[in-house]
Parts: C-alpha cells; structure tokens; sequence
C-alpha cells in the first residue's frame, strides 16, 4: 500500500508543478504590463522596478498554489482514470478512500503552507511594497484610501470608504474617537477627494449625509446634521516618510489583525471589515485541501485525460468557488453576517460536494 501511494504522490507531483509554473506565468505577464508602465512611462529605476517585481511573487503565490493543486489533481486522476488503472486497483481491493489517503495528506501540506504564504509573506511584501513606491516618489495622498479598509493616516478620525473611482468617492463613514464621549461618525454617500499640494492636509468634500454634532446646551452628547455638502480639511498624520507609513489591514498579520479588531471593538467601531480580511486568510488556505478532495472524485468520474479538458474543468471550478467567496466576503464585510462561519462555506460545501462524489465514485 505505501508503494502505491508514493505512486500517487509522483503522479500528483509532475501534472501540479506544470500547473503551478503555468498559472504564475499567466499572472505574472498581467503584472508585467504595470511594471513596464513605472519603467517607461513614469521614469522610476529598473532597480526599483525589480525590486517591486519580487515583491510581487509572494502574492502570486497565493492564487497559483490553490489552483495549480486542483488543475494538477484533475489531470492526474484524469489519467489513471481514462487509462484504466483506478479500475485495476479496485478490482485489487484497494478503495478509493484509500487511494484518498495521500492526495488528503498533499492537500493539508498544501494548506499549511498556504497559511504561512498569506499570514506572513504577503502581508510582509505588500507592505514593503508600499515602502518602495513611497521612497520612489510615485504616490500621492489619495493612495491613502482604499475601499474597505479602515484608514488612520488622517488622525484623528478613521475614515472608511466602500467603494472609489480616482478622486471621486461612495458610502464614506468618517469616525472620530473621543476619550470619555461617544464616538463622532459622519456618513455620506458620496464625495470627492481633493489633495492640497506642498501641504501635509487633504480635503475632503462630502455630499447628501449626516454628521453628529455637539448639542450647544450638552457638549457630551451629539445631534445628527443632514447636509448636503460637508468640507472637511484633514492633516495627514505621516508625510512622505517610508518610516512613519502604518500598515494596512492586508499588510498586517493574524495576530496585529486580531489586535486591531480588540481596539476598534472596544472604540464603539463596528470591525466587521477587518474580521473578514482576517478569516478570509484562513479560507483561502484551507481551499489547498478542499480542492484536491473535490478534483480527484470529479476526474475520476469525467474519466478524461486531456489536458485542455483538465484546464476547462480547472478554471470552472475556482471561477464558482471565488464568486461563492466574494458573496461571503461582502456579507461579512457589511456585517450581514459573521465572518467565520460565512467565509469558510465555500470551503464546506466544496469538500462536502468532494466527499459525495468520492462516495458514490467508490460504490461504482
């Protein structure tokens, strides 16, 4: 039995490595395009640009590894399959949980390995990417914001944004913590942003909200304000100094996310936005072994060995299970549901869907 699983194993191992060397090309080509524009268009040093390109790899790595794991799972059980040799090794009296034992045992490899890539080597490098293009000049205030993620470089208020084109904004929510108050929120939905050269402030002009003001006769309690248009002048908190830039919630790891939830709970902040990012992490790690218990039942049963047939049913697949997480992810994000259970459903009902298959598969 250890023969024929290391057999397995090296029949898992080539089809994965191709996989995974194809889909980081096709990724890394689309990156390529933007890299080039720095280089050509905007004057910043090849050296700058390499650097950035090696930043990029870690990222990478957390869409190929997945993919490249049900694509090499496809083609491989495909192969046994549609040459008969699944058959020939039930018929020896080996079942297919049996043969799943190993093909598991990769796909948690997998995982924790997918674990140490998101908590650690992305954030890690997305952070020092935003270093690199600080230090090379290209960025401007607007960088600062960035949809669905809490924004402190505009102390003292925490700005959050849903959605933004250039300067031009959608569902803001502004808050202002006060020691000993209630926290300040604004809310718009809409606005511009408008950056102030030479200067450490930002404007930023909102339209149709309400904003809680201190009532004149109690100054401990606040009153809502509609109006139609709100100008606010803001003072970035960092200059352009590499140094002082604060992490994002996607440059930071489990354990600072966690600590950043505690705090913005405790400020009266609803941190549903960072819960997710936090789950989401995991999630995605976990689709390493969701996604081979899924690909070697449905090769098995479409028993088709080529290639093109392989990637299509691939590239099927992850197109559903990233729409299912996307819909979880803004769920939770907007608080409409919890961030745990509902991130890890796509992951559920994957390797729920596996199992079946592997079931009645096994019964044939």
């Amino acid at each position: 039995m250890s023969l024929l699983r290391r057999y397995i194993l090296r029949e898992l191992l080539g089809p994965c490595l191709m996989a995974f060397a194809i889909f980081t090309f096709v990724l890394v080509t689309g990156n390529l395009v933007k890299l080039a524009d720095l280089l050509v268009n905007k004057g910043v040093p090849l050296w700058d640009v390499l650097r950035l390109f090696s930043l990029l790899i870690p990222s990478l790595l957390s869409h190929t590894v997945p993919m490249a794991i049900l694509t090499g799972t496809l083609l491989a059980f495909g192969r046994l399959s549609s040459d008969q040799e699944i058959t020939a090794m039930q018929a020896s009296g080996v079942s297919l949980w049996s043969l799943a034992v190993p093909v598991a045992a990769a796909g948690v490899v997998a995982s924790l390995l997918l674990v140490f890539v998101n908590d650690h080597l992305v954030p890690t490098s997305r952070f020092a990417t935003r270093k690199v293009l600080e230090q090379i000049g290209i960025r401007n205030p607007a960088a600062y914001l960035e949809p669905g993620v809490f924004v402190k470089e505009f102390r003292p208020y925490v700005l959050f944004v849903y959605q933004m084109d250039g300067n031009h904004l959608a569902k803001i929510r502004i808050y202002e913590p006060m020691e000993g108050r209630p926290t300040r929120t604004i809310l718009a939905e809409r606005g511009e942003f408008l950056p102030m050269p030479d200067t450490k402030q930002v404007q930023f002009r909102l339209y149709q909200g309400t904003s809680d003001e201190p009532d004149p006769r109690d100054p401990a309690r606040f009153y809502k304000l509609e109006f139609a248009s709100y100008t606010m002048t803001l003072s970035l908190d960092t200059g352009r100094d590499p140094s002082n830039l604060r992490k994002k919630p996607k440059d930071m790891t489990y354990r600072e996310l966690r600590g950043e939830i505690r705090e913005l709970a405790a400020q009266g902040i609803d941190p549903s936005p960072l819960a997710t990012e936090a789950h989401r992490r995991m999630a995605t790690a976990g689709s390493g072994l969701a996604f081979v218990l899924i690909g070697m039942p449905l090769a098995i049963r479409t028993r088709r060995a080529e290639r093109s047939i392989g990637y299509a049913l691939s590239l099927a697949l992850i197109l559903v299970y990233y729409l299912l997480l996307l819909g979880a992810q803004s769920l939770a994000g907007q608080g409409l549901a919890p961030a745990g259970p509902v991130l890890w459903l796509p992951n559920l009902l994957t390797v729920a869907v596996g199992l079946l298959l592997l079931h009645r598969a096994g019964r044939r």
